[in-house]
């Protein structure tokens, strides 16, 4: 399960005159206004997930390892997906999978996307690391914007390794009111020993008013 954070402002509002001279003091008020609030699902969302597409068509490596068929996007790179013959990624090797994810800010102002995966367990059980890299790239096989937007909470600087870049380099990408970019990812295990490896967890997308990691 994939979960967006966002971050909301709530700012005030004040209105004065030159005459306001403590005649509007109070301690405390308490005003009631309705809110409506709708969840949609991800592909409608203010941070919108959904697989990428080149001109409308669904891509090839998108269509096969996302499956947007419920309100929430899910991944599915293990022996168990039925859209690929293989069971899974090379050990003590490099994997690249490009446009696997689309991502959309249908929001009303900028935010910085960044990528959350302390929810993953990148360990092949004997103490070696897999390192995983989110690049952002303009559009569908479009140039990389940014190397790396992923990064893990829980232990800072541990998803960096072989051809990894450090996501603090270039930090959260700037995605525009409007705008959209495409995720390419790129699977790391170089220090891999075991190849019957599974693991499964969440990752969290994060579109932030701050651009630090």
């Amino acid at each position: 399960m994939e979960r967006r954070k966002f971050i909301a402002a709530v700012g005030s509002v004040a209105a004065g005159g030159a005459a306001a001279v403590g005649t509007g003091a109070f301690t405390n008020v308490e005003a009631s206004r309705e809110v409506d609030v709708e969840v949609a699902g991800d592909s409608q969302a203010y941070l919108a997930l959904r697989v990428a597409a080149d001109d409308g068509t669904r891509g090839a490596n998108s269509e096969a390892y996302v499956d947007d068929s419920g309100d929430e996007v899910s991944f599915d790179f293990s022996g168990s997906n039925s859209n690929v013959d293989g069971n899974g990624f090379n050990p003590r090797a490099i994997t690249r999978i490009n446009n696997i994810l689309e991502v959309a800010n249908q929001g009303t102002q900028s935010a910085f996307l960044s990528v959350d995966l302390a929810g993953l367990d990148l360990s092949d059980g004997s103490g070696n690391q897999a390192y995983v890299a989110l690049e952002v790239a303009d559009g569908f096989d479009g140039s990389v914007l940014n190397d790396n937007v992923a990064f893990d909470s829980d232990t800072p600087g541990s998803n960096v390794g072989g051809v990894v870049p450090d996501p603090t380099a270039d930090g959260p990408h700037e995605l525009g009111q409007g705008d959209s970019v495409v995720l390419n990812l790129v699977v790391d295990t170089t220090d891999f020993q075991n190849s019957d490896v599974s693991t499964s967890g969440d990752v969290t997308f994060i579109a932030d008013q701050t651009d630090s990691l």
